[in-house]
């Protein structure tokens, strides 16, 4: 008799440890899913980062953007739109670069999804800002 409500206890709880943990997964995949953040800062590009991080160059940035075959220089790779925010100097690569193609070196508030494990955004809206 012991030893059957020994069983019985083990089995109910690694049965109810499993469902737990199902649960625990579920609320960290629900965590990770991205919320639309509104955040102001500034667009430049991969390579020079937060040194645009201020009024000015948007010509730099779009050559950056481009690639240096254009002035003369093939070894410069094209480099991608990035958004450095304002509070944190954080930089998240843009992952629709379409939709700030016309803010480069701009101060700006985007919203749009954060994903903070591969530090990138979905832009959503983009608008200029003083």
């Amino acid at each position: 008799m012991a030893k059957r409500a020994m069983a019985v206890a083990t089995f109910l709880l690694v049965t109810t440890a499993g469902v737990g943990v199902g649960w625990g997964q579920q609320g960290v995949a629900a965590q990770q899913v991205a919320q639309v953040e509104a955040r102001t800062g500034w667009i430049s590009d991969e390579a020079c980062g937060v040194e645009h991080a201020k009024q000015g160059k948007p010509d730099c940035v779009e050559k950056c953007w481009r690639g240096g075959a254009a002035v003369g220089h093939p070894e410069w790779k094209p480099q991608r739109a990035v958004f450095v925010a304002d509070d944190t100097k954080t930089i998240w690569i843009v992952e629709n670069a379409d939709a700030v193609k016309h803010f480069p070196a701009a101060h700006v508030r985007v919203s749009g999804k954060f994903d903070g494990e591969k530090k990138s955004v979905q832009v959503e809206t983009v608008e200029a800002v003083k």
